[in-house]
């Protein structure tokens, strides 16, 4: 895949790898992370086989995740219906006997008022989740790099996009993270873009992944 920015040069989008876009224009990185957000048409995503892809379904933009809302907050809708959906018939089956055994003790309250209350039996087990508010354990999202990790199994478990764009990563993550983080991301197989505002100078950070520029006069660069 490529990623286009306006006039500028493709950019090589590759399953298991990360490309990031460093830029040290500010107009440049404004219009970005606002073309990322959906807010203009300056960005195309562009397939092997020539054809455009949707960019508000094909790339998933989480942007900095230091100020993003919590993962579950964002994701959970989704990922409670991937996992009724996906559930077993014993599982059902369990779900639904437990399910039936606490509306009966919901039914046995309702006696102690005198009218005719009755509680009904709801199969969504969509809800049954919510109710429960699955969440992130404490401490899982401790570090940056606990949150990028985080949030990248999450896209892998919904399936739910080509690419994962994310910004800034290189202001919270150490050289070695980094380093740990291209092979996470090699092992899911997802296309990930950073879009970094950030001197050229730090080329070395980014050790191998595809690395392009756009310094202040608009000049492209591949690094």
């Amino acid at each position: 895949m490529n990623l286009i920015y306006a006039a500028h040069q493709p950019m090589e989008l590759e399953n298991g790898r990360v490309t990031v876009l460093m830029t040290n224009n500010q107009n440049v990185y404004f219009e970005m992370a606002q073309a990322l957000a959906g807010k203009n048409d300056l960005l195309r995503l562009i397939a092997d086989d020539f054809s455009e892809l949707n960019l508000s379904t094909a790339l998933c933009w989480d942007a900095d995740l230091s100020s993003a809302p919590d993962l579950m907050d964002k994701y959970g809708s989704a990922l409670i219906k991937k996992i009724s959906n996906e559930l077993t018939v014993d599982q059902r089956q369990q779900l639904l006997t437990k399910q039936q055994e606490l509306l009966t003790a919901i039914q046995d309250t309702l006696f102690s008022v005198d009218l005719p209350l009755e509680v009904s039996l709801d199969d969504g087990f969509q809800r049954l989740y919510k109710y429960a508010r699955p969440h992130l354990i404490s401490g899982a999202n401790a570090t940056p790099y606990d949150i990028i990790k985080n949030d990248l199994n999450i896209h892998l478990e919904l399936n739910d996009c080509c690419v994962l764009a994310m910004k800034n990563i290189a202001n919270f993550l150490l050289p070695e993270q980094f380093k740990a983080f291209l092979q996470l991301v090699e092992e899911s197989g997802l296309a990930v873009f950073l879009l970094e505002f950030s001197e050229k100078q730090q080329r070395a950070y980014y050790q191998n992944a595809y690395v392009y520029w756009i310094d202040e006069d608009f000049v492209d660069w591949h690094l």
